[in-house]
């Protein structure tokens, strides 16, 4: 399954296109959502199906990262959404048009809302952050990442696939630790 997703990820990327689909009567599959982060010599991919309750990525203080973020769904992207904390991660690259950011101070959401009548099976952000700290030698922080469904045509409610990736922003190697 995460062969098909970085492999239809790749695809949409190379192609600077989404994918059209037609939204199903009944929907009950969860959609799917990948974070890709490089920068530092450290390539990783997260999706829901990693034990994310378990994970934590050490990010080095002043290196600036790139992401891919993307959320997928056979039967249509219905939003993707992914909160950050400008002070500790702020991100350098302009945002899209289609997506909308909201800044609290304390957090930033970025979301991205899908069409029903023209539904897309992937939604795509690229882009940069830089590790930050003010005043601390040590942060910890969360990437929060929320996609979601149509539910299909028939009915209002819609599946919810979310995760949590665990930050430690600090003077150490970029690394994954297993909790």
């Amino acid at each position: 399954m995460k062969t098909t997703i970085k492999l239809l990820f790749a695809l949409c990327i190379a192609l600077c296109v989404s994918c059209e689909t037609d939204v199903p009567d009944t929907d009950t599959t969860p959609p799917e959502f990948s974070l890709r982060i490089t920068g530092d010599s450290f390539d990783r991919t997260f999706t829901q199906d990693d034990d994310l309750n378990n994970l934590q990525i050490n990010l080095r203080v002043g290196v600036t990262y790139d992401f891919l973020l993307g959320g997928i769904d056979n039967g249509g992207v219905r939003r993707v959404e992914f909160q950050h904390t400008p002070d500790f991660t702020p991100i350098s690259t302009t945002i899209p048009a289609h997506w909308t950011v909201t800044n609290t101070g304390l957090s930033a959401s970025i979301r991205c809302n899908g069409d029903i009548n023209n539904a897309l099976t992937a939604q795509l952000l690229a882009g940069s952050f830089t590790a930050t700290l003010t005043n601390e030698d040590l942060v910890t922080d969360t990437f929060y990442i929320r996609v979601e469904d149509f539910g299909g045509e028939s009915g209002p409610s819609f599946n919810i696939t979310e995760g949590v990736l665990n930050l430690l922003i600090g003077n150490h190697p970029t690394e994954v630790l297993n909790l």
